[in-house]
């Protein structure tokens, strides 16, 4: 990535030849406004053309972009940047109201800061490291070596209008608006937070007697069904010619086809899954076992979460899997369309206390964040930004509207 940023930042100044001249002559001109802001906040949620530029580029120049070869991408870039621009105002402003401010921040938080800027500054700097080498030949100093990557850092910056104390602000902002989310979460009450979570795992209940699909895709955080196993498995595999010829004539719906491919393909390996199961019934240690036949073998030592109406597992594996009568027991050989498999049962699945306190922690999460983002969209209501849709480059949603329907 660091070498498509170098040459982003070498195109800069060719990709914002029309922000150029916007900029020459326009750069205080306001991209982003309030017509009718609260009483005595004056302009402070003006975004002026050069606030926005300067971080557009700056973006452009992070991701390795250009006007000329990434056009779609860059619009939407604009778009994103204005937007983030004109809430950051606002929560900023909603911040204050709650004594939220750079000067409120303690010793601590600003030590913070500036740890995190010193990060942010270090990686850029190394990302340099080739070029300075390469400006520097063959004998250098480490403090000469620091140096040259800081000049051809400061040389991009320099490109976009961004500089270095920009990055402290960005960090201080930062931290004004986790303490507004954390200032706004103390609003939102515990059952508020169990009653979302309760409903959320009804509703993963729901789906799972309903869509079972779309229950393991999406709920499976939420709610483990009664019967629900930990197991591992053993599996001998088929050839992998065979085993696409079977998936092939299965999906033709030639079954008959498609099993005597499977017989003569499975035949061949039998032997393999016959001498994994005399060893355990032999008494041999089921993880010694399983290093040693078990063909996928990134599954080694690893527990599956099987529920017992599954679409995701053959239905033969899941009958054999709950057939298991105690922890650390086995199934009989099972025949799939991939091979032969023995699956052990090792564990109930349930929810551990970590994991319960962790969906909690997760949906008061969530709905403070929903709280802060409707403060931030109920004050937009209220106040509603004017954007100068010419000087961003972007297409007005209301002309676009108005072209539609004609």
């Amino acid at each position: 990535m660091m070498k498509k940023i170098k040459q982003a930042a070498a195109a800069l100044i060719s990709a914002s030849i029309f922000f150029t001249g916007c900029s020459q002559n326009a750069a205080n001109n306001p991209v982003a406004s309030i017509e009718n802001p609260p009483e005595g906040t004056g302009d402070r949620f003006t975004v002026t053309f050069s606030d926005w530029n300067r971080e557009y580029k700056y973006r452009m120049g992070a991701g390795g972009y250009t006007e000329e070869k990434d056009a779609e991408l860059c619009t939407q870039l604009r778009k994103e940047v204005i937007e983030y621009l004109t809430q950051e105002r606002v929560v900023l402003y909603l911040a204050e109201q709650m004594d939220i401010t750079a000067a409120s921040l303690s010793d601590e938080e600003v030590k913070k800061i500036d740890e995190q800027v010193q990060k942010n500054l270090k990686k850029w700097y190394e990302s340099y490291e080739a070029d300075a080498k390469l400006a520097l030949g063959s004998d250098f100093t480490e403090d000469e070596l620091l140096k040259k990557e800081q000049e051809l850092f400061e040389k991009f910056l320099s490109q976009t209008g961004i500089t270095v104390e920009d990055f402290t602000m960005w960090e201080t902002n930062e931290q004004i608006r986790l303490k507004f989310i954390e200032k706004v979460g103390e609003s939102v009450e515990d059952k508020t937070v169990d009653d979302f979570v309760q409903s959320t795992i009804d509703s993963a209940k729901e789906m799972y007697e309903k869509d079972i699909a779309t229950f393991e895709k999406t709920y499976t955080a939420f709610y483990i069904p009664e019967g629900s196993r930990k197991v591992q498995q053993i599996v001998v595999m088929i050839d992998d010619i065979s085993a696409s010829e079977v998936k092939a004539y299965r999906k033709d719906g030639d079954d008959e086809k498609a099993d005597e491919i499977l017989n003569a393909a499975l035949e061949k390996v039998k032997f393999r899954i016959d001498e994994a199961y005399e060893k355990l019934q032999n008494g041999e240690d089921w993880k010694k076992v399983q290093e040693e036949y078990n063909d996928e073998t990134s599954t080694n030592d690893v527990d599956f979460n099987l529920y017992p109406k599954s679409s995701t597992i053959d239905k033969k594996i899941i009958e054999a899997a709950m057939s298991i009568k105690n922890k650390g027991e086995y199934s009989e050989i099972q025949k799939t369309d991939a091979g032969w498999s023995i699956i052990c049962y090792k564990d109930d699945l349930k929810f551990t206390d970590e994991e319960i306190k962790s969906l909690n922690d997760q949906g008061r999460e969530f709905l403070v964040q929903q709280e802060s983002y409707k403060k931030v969209t109920d004050f937009l209501k209220d106040y509603p930004y004017v954007l100068n849709y010419e000087l961003l480059n972007l297409e007005d949603p209301e002309s676009t509207t108005a072209s539609e329907k004609q």
